[in-house]
């Protein structure tokens, strides 16, 4: 007689948030200044409908690279001189926190987008993406924390209003025509892409992007066929952001969302040194079940995040551009 297959047990969301409660104790970092993925892989596999036996053994897996979160007595913040400054997550935290438990989630993400959009691209956008996925799970605590990572690492990029507003091909036209900065070998991506923001004549392009109804769904286009083609690691961020930023577009406020969004997408795009796609290198061939399934199946907590991304930013935006970006990052 043959032994029955146990049945695979779902991952929950009361799962997931158990899991992110004993996660506030992890620091935001490690090894200097990378990100901690922990948080963000977990919603997306559970919402790509990991079993709950596989949201267990990824996160076992995960967190041994982590360090733990530095107890600090929170002091208050201020804007003016805190928003940038990574010793400043702790304040910021309870910050968040406080204004969560007093206004709730909604009114706190409109009190605070206003304040760190235009520095989206800070830590490489991860500040952004977190607070993304603690929307989609539904986590207070977790909420506070991806706002603070992104406060304490924003990055505003400065920019003038020298010329029109150029359609999407003109303005990667002339972002391409733009000097590159030095910046040392081994640089990180914030760290490249501070080194464009600084620029003079980047500042006088990066922010006359056209803005439309259409201007966020053309940039996460730009870079899902851009990462179809090159498979490079810093676009395949922005394209991640560019879902953070669907998510968290019911409290963006009323004005430059989006136009803020772009200076950080152009110093992205710069700082990854790929050649922009405006087409897709070639059509899809498998099929989303099978790259959700694969999905699951990998440790590497960026090829997850993507294709989370990419398939909700699918259903939103149906393009084959989202299963092609998939395919590149996981190879038959």
């Amino acid at each position: 007689m043959l032994m029955k297959t146990a049945p695979t047990v779902p991952a929950t969301i009361a799962q997931l948030h158990h899991l992110l409660d004993a996660g506030q104790a992890l620091s935001p970092t490690f090894r200097g200044r990378l990100s901690n993925h922990l948080p963000m892989a977990q919603q997306a596999l559970l919402e790509l409908g990991a079993s709950a036996a596989r949201l267990q053994a990824w996160t076992e897996h995960y967190e041994t690279q982590l360090e733990p979160r530095v107890a600090a007595r929170p002091a208050r913040v201020d804007a003016s001189r805190d928003l940038g400054r990574p010793d400043s997550d702790a304040a910021w935290r309870a910050h968040f926190g406080a204004r969560i438990a007093d206004v709730g989630a909604g009114a706190t993400l409109r009190e605070a987008l206003p304040m760190l959009l235009p520095g989206a691209g800070g830590i490489a956008f991860h500040g952004l993406i977190r607070t993304g996925h603690a929307v989609l799970a539904g986590h207070e605590v977790e909420l506070a924390a991806g706002l603070a990572h992104w406060a304490a690492h924003a990055l505003p990029l400065p920019t003038t209003a020298d010329g029109p507003p150029l359609a999407p091909a003109d303005w990667l036209q002339a972002l391409r025509k733009l000097p590159r900065p030095s910046y040392p070998a081994g640089a990180l991506i914030s760290g490249r892409m501070e080194a464009w923001g600084a620029s003079p004549e980047f500042a006088a392009v990066a922010g006359r992007l056209h803005q439309g109804p259409d201007t966020l769904r053309d940039i996460a286009l730009l870079a899902a066929r851009t990462y179809a083609a090159t498979g490079n690691f810093t676009v395949l961020h922005l394209l991640t952001a560019s879902h953070a930023m669907t998510v968290l577009e019911p409290w963006w406020p009323e004005q430059d969302a989006v136009q803020a969004f772009s200076v950080a997408a152009a110093a992205g795009l710069l700082a990854s040194g790929a050649e922009p796609a405006l087409m897709l290198d070639r059509a899809p061939t498998r099929p989303w079940p099978a790259l959700i399934s694969a999905a699951c199946d990998q440790d590497d907590e960026h090829v997850i995040k993507l294709t989370h991304a990419a398939w909700r930013l699918g259903r939103r935006w149906p393009d084959p551009a989202w299963r092609r970006a998939v395919e590149r990052a996981i190879p038959f």
